[in-house]
């Protein structure tokens, strides 16, 4: 499989996108207008099914998703819920 300058592999550069959503969420919580409730949970939601296409991509092409599709689940659980936790569910 190719990689890049970095050694990243293009699954992990994918999985960056929904990455700098989920990283979002929470400065747009803290500083978006209604607490962020609307805007936060858009991007936590788009970065969720982002990170789940990847999954669904790797899983029928037989492509590992490797330290980029880990790093992502694990960063859309723990964000999910600080973000339930913090400020309620999205309604």
């Amino acid at each position: 499989m190719p990689t890049g300058a970095s050694g990243s592999t293009p699954v992990d550069r994918f999985f960056a996108v929904p990455m700098v959503l989920l990283a979002l969420t929470f400065p747009v919580f803290f500083f978006g207008e209604d607490k962020g409730r609307t805007a936060g949970w858009l991007l936590y939601g788009a970065g969720l099914a982002l990170t789940v296409c990847g999954y669904v991509y790797c899983a029928l092409t037989g492509k590992k998703a490797s330290v980029g599709g880990a790093s992502c689940a694990v960063g859309a659980v723990v964000i999910g819920l600080f973000a339930w936790y913090s400020f309620g569910g999205p309604w």
